[in-house]
Parts: C-alpha cells; structure tokens; sequence
C-alpha cells in the first residue's frame, strides 16, 4: 500500500490545515495587539515586528499553530493605565477564565493530533478512504464533548446563546475549527486592561524588554503619522515615555 500512496491522497488534510490555519488568524486594528498565554499566569504577544501583515487597513495576527492549547486576548494599546486594584481585578478575572479550559485545551489538542498526525499516518498505510472513515470515527465524538462542554459551562464563560449556537454549529459543520476551541472561547471578550501594562506585568523575563520595545516602536510610528499637537499625540508620547520607563 505504501508504494501506491500518491500526494493527492493527502489533499483532505492539506484542505483541514488551510482551513485550521485561516480560522487562527485575526484581524486586529493597528492600535490593537494579540496576548498569547505563554504559561502559567504569563502573557506575551504575538506578531508585533516591524512589518506586520496587514489586509484592508487592519493587521492579521496568527495565534501558535503548534499551540491549540494556549488561548489569546486581543487588548488595545495606547489607552490610560489602570490603578492598582482596577487591574488586579482585571488579573484575576483573566487567571479565572484560563483556569477554567482544562477540558477544552484537552479537545482542540485531541482535534489536532487526529487531523494533523493520525490522518496523514493513516493515509499513508491503509489509504486515504480508511483514514477519513477512522479518523472521523474518533473526532467526532470529540466535536461532541467539545459541544457539550460549551452549553454545559456557557454562563460561567460569558457566552450568549447565540454565540453558544455559533461555535457548535462552526466546529460541528467544520471538524478542522475544533483544534482553535480554546481561542474561540478566549478571543471573545477584549482584554479590559492596556497591553502594555498586562505585558509589563505577565510578560516572561527573557521576552519582556525585546516585546516593549517593539510595541514602542509602534507608539513612535502612531505619533510620527500624527501631524499637528493633538491631545492624542500628546497622550502617545506620555504612554510612550511610560514604555520606556519600563524596558
């Protein structure tokens, strides 16, 4: 079987990975930044080098691929800090809803493995009609749970019930979504918090300086294409002297 194992066969899966691939990415505006879970009670962020990808004004952000299990935040920059117990309020409302996504972490890691490492194995031995029909055989009880799991827990998440029905319909129709449950379920709700001071605040030692002086390089791109001395300029350079206090 091995040797009549052709490319073509595999198009299933490159089709499932594309389809995995675009669900993870999101549209950010440029004032915005993707947080990415990096550990227990850490943050970092994603794609904030010199040329980011943009696509109709706005920037395009992956969460980690090989991640399915770490969620993402999307949190606006450039805004007023919070006081002391305004963000540790905000802190423990982020350590409450990631504390509460073992199961969900368990299932998108599951739909990733079956999709991108069993399905392909299979094919290769026992052909591509036999991978998919066992494959399925094992995801789908997945989907399931992950379904059950959402209307089980939909008020303790913050979900309404049309998003609720979404996302079941969304990983039901497309098993491929199933790997980014965890980000669905995390990206929903923006981050109350300025990026930078969760980042100044969660960010891993070794990451902390090299991620603020990126995101500073970015405030000095927004006062620079900020002609005139608007408050908002004004604003800018004061967040942008906070950065650096930092870093």
């Amino acid at each position: 079987m091995l040797d009549q194992t052709r490319e073509s066969d595999y198009t299933i899966w490159l089709i499932a990975l594309l389809l995995y691939v675009f669900d993870a990415g999101r549209l950010l505006t440029p004032r915005e930044m993707l947080l990415v879970e990096a550990g227990r009670g850490r943050l970092t962020a994603a794609a904030l080098g010199e040329n980011p990808l943009t696509l109709f004004g706005r920037v395009l952000v992956f969460a980690p691929l090989l991640r399915p299990d770490r969620g993402v935040f999307p949190a606006a920059w450039g805004r007023a800090w919070l006081d002391p117990a305004g963000f540790e309020r905000v802190l423990r409302a982020l350590e409450q809803a990631r504390s509460s996504l073992l199961i969900p972490r368990i299932l998108a890691g599951c739909g990733f493995v079956l999709l991108f490492g069993l399905g392909p194995i299979l094919t290769l031995f026992l052909g591509p009609n036999a991978a998919v029909a066992f494959t399925a055989l094992l995801l789908y009880p997945s989907v399931a749970a992950a379904i059950a799991w959402v209307w089980w827990n939909r008020r303790r998440i913050a979900l309404t019930v049309p998003h609720a029905a979404w996302l079941s319909v969304e990983i039901l129709v497309c098993p491929a979504f199933l790997p980014n449950l965890v980000r669905k379920l995390t990206a929903r709700h923006p981050v109350a918090a300025d990026g930078a001071q969760l980042l100044a605040a969660t960010a891993p030692e070794d990451e902390k300086a090299e991620t603020l002086a990126r995101l500073a390089a970015r405030a000095e791109e927004a006062i620079e294409a900020d002609s005139g001395e608007s408050a908002e300029r004004t604003a800018l350079r004061e967040y942008l002297d906070r950065i650096r206090d930092i870093h």
